[in-house]
């Protein structure tokens, strides 16, 4: 066994958010070399990604799986990895594996476990109760943004340690390549998945309102989510006579091609862990406008990397669209300030070694 710190990553197969930060930390671990890691990822219905799948076996990492289903099953395979394993963090992703992920953590003696919030959840009151129990004991609760801790601290779900660490993203992928803002076209861009909390009749009424006023641009969403949202979208849309104006994109694979052909990127959200989509943005070389809503607020300096509209309020959103169309000195200044921002602040090397920084002191913490 190393004499490195081993910490072990718990989080679903299907290729969340959550997923990702897990997968991105633990790879991580391995080029630092600062800590042994182990990544157990919990079967989900859907697979996990080809590009996921291409980035555990390029770094080497170690994964292990467990089944889905009944919750004893899970605790059972849990505890059978921890104690092969041993290891001395134990972190928790995402619900409901952070709550699943803490039990067997408890059971196993495990002397630092981590819970990591990574969105404002609408806990059910059976979750809310299992979280209330489960945090006094946790050693440290991680949120990935302002807004997730606000909630947090809420429900009465925080730890008696609550950290707020950013997530990362790796801007070079958006940024390379990414023209000018002034010879882009006037399209706009939103990519994400079809749900109520994305909200992207909001922006489809927006677009309405730009259309009567002459513009000229096209409106381009992307992203799948629940089939009855975009059908609803689709609907909208037609009533609103914007079927010649309005392309349903579907899963973006490859967004940099089509985020450096817009002047604007919007996220009409209502609520957010740390929406990386607006980094990614940002990165690109977008206008970036994001709703006043949690997770939006810790990325968004309204004037100074980007604009915010209430939620909602597709006539403020229309105006600010108008705006940044126009382009201009000013506009380009925020843009560009966007464009610095995002590997400055949102970096997968700051937010490694904020999380290592994390370990560290919590493991030298638990020692007798």
């Amino acid at each position: 066994m190393s004499a490195k710190p081993r910490v072990l990553h718990f989080v679903t197969g299907g290729g969340s958010g959550a997923t990702k930060v897990a997968l991105e930390l633990a790879c991580g671990h391995l080029r630092t070399g600062r800590y042994e890691p182990l990544l157990v990822l919990r079967r989900k219905k859907a697979s996990l990604p080809a590009t996921m799948q291409a980035q555990i076996a390029a770094a080497g990492l170690r994964t292990v799986w467990v089944d889905r289903g009944w919750k004893w099953i899970t605790l059972r395979q849990l505890a059978a990895v921890i104690a092969e394993f041993k290891p001395q963090i134990f972190v928790a992703h995402g619900n409901s594996e952070h709550l699943w992920g803490r039990q067997a953590a408890f059971a196993a003696r495990v002397p630092v476990v981590l819970h990591v919030e990574m969105n404002c959840e609408r806990y059910p009151f059976w979750r809310r109760w299992a979280a209330r129990k489960l945090a006094p004991r946790t050693t440290a609760t991680v949120c990935v943004s302002h807004g997730v801790a606000d909630h947090l601290r809420s429900l009465g779900l925080a730890g008696p340690r609550l950290e707020v660490v950013h997530n990362g993203v790796d801007a070079s992928r958006y940024s390379a390549g990414a023209p000018p803002f002034g010879t882009r076209s006037q399209d706009i861009v939103m990519v994400a998945r079809f749900a109520r909390q994305k909200d992207q009749p909001t922006l489809i009424r927006a677009a309405k309102r730009l259309v009567d006023s002459g513009w000229t641009g096209q409106l381009l969403l992307g992203g799948d989510g629940k089939a009855s949202h975009r059908r609803a979208c689709e609907r909208l849309v037609a009533s609103l006579r914007l079927s010649d104006r309005v392309e349903f994109l579907g899963r973006v694979s490859d967004a940099a091609p089509l985020y450096h052909r817009c002047r604007a990127a919007v996220l009409s959200t209502h609520y957010e862990g740390l929406p990386l989509v607006l980094i990614d943005y940002m990165a690109a070389g977008c206008a970036v406008i994001g709703s006043d809503a949690p997770g939006v607020n810790d990325i968004i300096e309204p004037g100074v990397n980007g604009w915010r509209f209430p939620q909602g309020d597709d006539e403020t959103l229309a105006k600010i669209l108008t705006q940044v169309l126009a382009g201009g000195p000013a506009v380009e200044a925020v843009v560009a300030r966007g464009q610095a921002d995002a590997p400055a602040r949102f970096s997968l090397g700051q937010m490694l070694a904020r999380y290592e920084a994390l370990f560290a002191e919590l493991v030298s913490g638990s020692k007798p």
